[in-house]
């Protein structure tokens, strides 16, 4: 959900589904401290990518993008 994510990692995975080089039931999860949900990280990546390709593409990739909030990378209790 960072900036390198936004500008970076989404655009480049966007590509890569896009192409089909991405198994069908990939999911792509974000992880953070930010309190946010599914919507609005998929609200926060949509202005980075919205150029990249077709709506309904977009719109397909998105809904394959999750998210969740956690402490610190190290907190075992968000990963279960």
């Amino acid at each position: 959900s960072g900036d390198l994510a936004k500008k970076k990692t989404y655009p480049s995975l966007l590509h890569l589904f896009a192409a089909n080089l991405l198994p069908n039931d990939t999911q792509i999860w974000g992880y953070a401290r930010s309190k946010i949900t599914h919507e609005e990280l998929r609200a926060k990546i949509r202005p980075f990518i919205e150029k990249s390709g077709d709506a309904s593409v977009i719109d397909a990739f998105l809904s394959q993008c999750f998210y969740k909030q956690g402490n610190s990378y190290g907190d075992q209790k968000a990963y279960q």
